[in-house]
């Protein structure tokens, strides 16, 4: 085992690249290698979750034992929710599937990277990458602590290494301990408030380049996020033109 900093254990290199942690394959737009001012963009929410608990009009027969924050596993039912199976739907493919259903999240976020793209009224999510950080089906539309596990971790640098990003924008504080903090992949959490704790850079092996992380507020958050919009373009400005 190796120790980082922060007192947390992670796994060899090695030793990790040989394990499959991920069970949300993430969208990947079509032009993403090309993406936005040159940079490859990887969009990192939270976690997704499941309405259909079993108090709702519609519930779900599987829904305990899918969004179980014990198991945390949903991957027994990822070709069998009766939500999905019918209209051809994975469980695994839900990053495509957000991005598909156009959620107010990321109508708002699109609409704020719109700006930097040369043609404005193109799909801007074909230029971008994304996914969420919890590997299962959670149980409530908050993102708790307990639902988040090394695993997560290990599945968010898989996801690095697969698509080579230049840029991750994260959005909200659910994750933020996990991603930023006690990250031992950060090299420069020291110099975060000179970027008002926008940004910070990730080196990790199995990618050629430094990372630049950019975290904001998730774009669900309404007043939060329209609050903040003038500071975060400030930071995404500098991050892509540089």
């Amino acid at each position: 085992m190796s120790i980082c900093k922060f007192g947390i254990d992670y796994l060899p290199l090695h030793k990790k690249v040989k394990m499959k942690n991920l069970f949300f394959n993430p969208f990947i737009g079509r032009q993403y290698n090309e993406g936005i001012c040159g940079k490859k963009i990887l969009v990192l929410g939270a976690s997704f979750y499941c309405s259909h608990t079993p108090k709702s009009e519609a519930p779900c027969p599987f829904f305990t034992e899918c969004t179980s924050p014990e198991k945390k596993d949903s991957s027994k039912f990822d070709n069998i929710c009766p939500f999905y199976k019918d209209s051809g739907l994975r469980l695994s493919e839900e990053p495509s599937n957000a991005i598909t259903e156009n959620y107010p999240a990321y109508r708002n976020f699109a609409a704020f990277m719109q700006q930097f793209g040369e043609d404005k009224n193109e799909d801007v999510w074909q230029r971008m990458a994304f996914t969420d950080y919890v590997q299962f089906f959670v149980p409530t539309q908050k993102t708790m602590k307990k639902y988040l596990s090394k695993r997560d971790f290990y599945a968010f640098c898989e996801t690095l290494r697969e698509l080579q990003p230049n840029v991750v924008v994260a959005w909200g504080m659910a994750i933020l301990e996990e991603i930023r903090e006690n990250n031992p992949y950060v090299i420069d959490f020291d110099k975060l408030p000179e970027t008002e704790w926008y940004v910070c850079h990730i080196r990790i092996q199995g990618v050629d380049h430094d990372i630049t992380m950019v975290c904001c507020y998730h774009p669900s958050s309404m007043s939060y996020w329209y609050n903040d919009l003038d500071t975060l373009s400030k930071y995404m400005n500098m991050v892509l033109r540089e």
